[in-house]
């Protein structure tokens, strides 16, 4: 299948981290984070600790990447040479880029497949890490496609929110509504259910409590497959990452592939300040 040039590529909101997309030459969609005095392009022209810092002080909002910014991105990738596209895009049920990037592709002479992840931030970056990796292995374009798909439907993502306030504001709170306001000093930990919405797997009183429920989470996902990658990725709060990546390499010594990023502002823009998050991707 020597004729196929595949590319990647992914949505800014999938949190791959830098070193990795660069390595990978992965082309980005950003999307765009939005503040009074004007539109960003998300990991493009506002990084995430600039972000974190503003959102402090100041209210934001997102819009999926333009049409513009996802045309720009095929076209570049045609005009590199290559054929064919694996695209990764973050739950269709949170964000309009997988329709987008569908309608968009059609009108390009390139073979595009485009991925819904069903999960959000890391959750949905791993597959374009692993998509990635098989096509340096060698694989073809069908049997990246049927793979990537495959271990996309056993991959979690797990975020540990130190508030609600910022998914409430946001109107992104999915199925987590319910919890809202009710109970003092709960910190919740988000996923993503079946169909990529947002819900409550846990209501936790207290941080350290919280953290102790994210771990066993990551436990229950890992099982017993005996191939699994894990990433921890964090909303300006390194410190707070280096523990949970500490604790989850002392309780799992096998994991195949540890990768540790920061969270998007597009999806810091939901979340606030302060989030972790924790990717499970199981390949057995």
């Amino acid at each position: 299948m020597s004729q196929e040039k595949i590319a990647i590529l992914v949505d800014s909101c999938s949190d791959v981290p830098a070193a990795v997309l660069e390595a990978a030459d992965m082309a980005l969609m950003p999307m765009n984070v939005i503040f009074r005095d004007r539109a960003y392009e998300d990991r493009v022209t506002i990084t995430p600790t600039e972000f974190y810092r503003r959102q402090a002080n100041e209210k934001a909002t997102t819009a999926s990447p333009t049409g513009k910014h996802i045309m720009d991105a095929l076209e570049r990738i045609q005009e590199s040479g290559y054929t064919h596209v694996i695209a990764v895009c973050i739950s269709a049920a949170l964000s309009g880029t997988y329709q987008e990037t569908q309608l968009l592709a059609a009108d390009t002479d390139l073979t595009v497949h485009v991925i819904n992840t069903r999960s959000v931030g890391i959750g949905s970056g791993f597959a374009a890490i692993y998509a990635a990796q098989l096509r340096d292995a060698g694989k073809s374009f069908d049997e990246i496609v049927a793979e990537v798909e495959r271990v996309t439907a056993q991959t979690k993502v797990f975020f540990y929110v130190p508030s609600l306030k910022y998914l409430q504001a946001g109107g992104r709170i999915g199925k987590v509504a319910g919890m809202a306001g009710t109970l003092l000093n709960v910190k919740p930990i988000i996923s993503c259910d079946e169909e990529g919405i947002y819900y409550p797997i846990a209501k936790v009183r207290g941080t350290k409590r919280t953290l102790g429920k994210l771990l066993d989470l990551v436990n229950d996902a890992i099982g017993t497959a005996k191939r699994v990658n894990v990433a921890v990725c964090d909303g300006a709060d390194p410190d707070l990452r280096e523990r949970v990546l500490t604790a989850l390499k002392a309780a799992h010594p096998n994991v195949v592939d540890w990768y540790a990023g920061d969270v998007s502002p597009a999806l810091g823009v939901h979340t606030g300040p302060g989030l972790i998050g924790v990717g499970v991707q199981v390949l057995d």
